[in-house]
């Protein structure tokens, strides 16, 4: 009975040990972990002037621009280039040495009298020229080149119109179509230089040039009178 108190009384005494170590540890690393952390804030050292400040620092301190370059100069303004004028070495024998009081007017040939003209015909002619040849003299007219019809140039009318003859083989090879040529009638309503503008095949361009060539036209006028004019003439060729 005395061994069974002993044996319960150690239980209960290790027991409380134990119990009461846990809290003891935990008490001991929380007041090393509180030690350490205010050790690391004790050295730290903070400055003493704020980032505000500083920057107002720099900016005050910051070097002020350098000034504008100075004005290119003004331009030269060109200077005036005087010409040398040479003077003659023999002007005193260009001067006249005895100026004349009076100057003799020059006489004028072709001056006009009541009476006539100096050169003229005895007698004299109505609307004749100073110094012409009695009689006058003649010049062949040169031929006028021929015109376009338009404006005051009136077309020529045909008076008599020549057929053209068909050629054999552009029957055969069903050749049909117009032929237009250019010529010139001339005052007597006759046609020359005949020149195709626009051809057809198988000879049919040269019948139509054969045909036109003895064509009558009453001429062209201009103002009322003939004249050559440059016309164009059409040629149908068709097929019975």
């Amino acid at each position: 009975m005395f061994e069974t108190t002993v044996v319960e009384s150690r239980k209960q005494k290790v027991g409380i040990q134990r119990l009461l170590t846990l809290p003891v540890s935990i008490g001991i690393h929380a007041v090393v972990i509180v030690a350490v952390i205010i050790g690391a804030i004790w050295t730290v050292s903070f400055p003493t002037n704020s980032p505000a400040q500083v920057a107002q620092y720099s900016m005050a301190a910051a070097p002020p621009p350098p000034p504008p370059p100075p004005p290119p100069p003004p331009k030269a303004s060109p200077q005036p280039v005087v010409k040398v004028v040479e003077v003659p070495k023999n002007i005193q024998e260009l001067a006249p040495t005895i100026v004349p009081e009076k100057v003799q007017p020059v006489a004028n040939a072709s001056t006009s009298t009541a009476e006539g003209v100096e050169g003229g015909v005895e007698g004299g002619i109505a609307g004749g020229v100073v110094g012409g040849v009695v009689g006058g003299i003649v010049t062949e007219a040169k031929p006028e080149a021929p015109l376009r019809v338009g404006g005051d140039v009136k077309a020529p009318v045909v008076i008599n119109r020549v057929e053209p003859v068909y050629p054999e083989v552009a029957r055969k090879a069903r050749i049909s179509g117009i032929v237009i040529v250019e010529c010139i009638i001339d005052k007597g309503g006759n046609v020359t230089n005949v020149q195709v503008l626009k051809p057809l095949p198988f000879g049919l361009d040269q019948a139509a040039v054969d045909a036109v060539r003895r064509w009558k036209f009453r001429p062209g006028t201009l103002n009322g009178q003939p004249v050559d004019v440059i016309f164009n003439l059409t040629v149908n060729f068709k097929l019975n």
